[in-house]
């Protein structure tokens, strides 16, 4: 069984103001400096041949997990703009984390808008929502912005226009934890890009899932996301 190793490197947010768009915008272009880029190119079900470019770079301050995604895609939707509409169905990347010691994780899956699906229990039937007034503490920068779109580029996926999206996520959405930092925190998890609804659907993902059929609530497949 494949069992990756992330490290994540820790940032100082002190001096960011993440409610204002020109420093978290700034922060954004920088932010492709911060350690390397992994890739989530696990393509564990055959029967979905579809391959998007995708990568992920993570962070970390005592407050905030910095999460940013680069995908190239031939096919990019984009619709729902309520959190915890089911954001899987667009072109979607997903974040799944169980803190060290733990029988649950969250799931934090974002589509191509920035819009945030977000639960938190011990497999894929015993979830709990985390709330829309606390999810509106994450900052999201989507490249494409926040209005509908779907975009489908005819030919190879290097000729496809390519998107990402940056989001930093709260301490305080870890509901089950009394974290009072994240500093030092231990997780064991996996990235994920997937695309439901889409002409083209797949299922990718960093740690390589062996099951028969797609299934990302897999935790016995998550890695190692050590914060520094």
């Amino acid at each position: 069984m494949e069992n990756k190793k992330i490290i994540v490197p820790t940032v100082s947010n002190h001096y960011l103001n993440l409610l204002d768009p020109e420093e978290l915008e700034s922060f954004n272009s920088h932010f492709d400096q911060l350690g390397r880029p992994c890739a989530v190119d696990k393509r564990s079900w055959m029967d979905y041949p579809e391959r998007p470019e995708v990568s992920v770079r993570i962070a970390s301050s005592d407050e905030y997990l910095f999460v940013k995604f680069h995908i190239r895609e031939r096919e990019v939707l984009g619709r729902f703009k309520k959190d915890n509409e089911p954001v899987y169905l667009d072109s979607c990347v997903e974040i799944f984390l169980s803190p060290q010691g733990s029988n649950y994780y969250y799931n934090f899956e974002f589509n191509c808008l920035g819009t945030c699906l977000a639960q938190v229990g011990t497999d894929r039937n015993n979830r709990e929502y985390i709330g829309s007034e606390i999810l509106e503490g994450i900052s999201r920068i989507p490249s494409l912005g926040q209005q509908s779109c779907c975009i489908y580029s005819e030919g190879v996926l290097e000729e496809a226009k390519p998107w990402s999206l940056l989001v930093a996520i709260p301490v305080q959405c870890f509901v089950r934890d009394d974290f009072e930092t994240l500093s030092g925190q231990k997780f064991r998890g996996n990235f994920y890009k997937c695309g439901d609804d889409l002409s083209l659907p797949h299922y990718l993902s960093w740690n390589k899932i062996e099951t028969e059929y797609p299934d990302f609530h897999r935790p016995e497949f998550f890695g190692e996301i050590w914060i520094s």
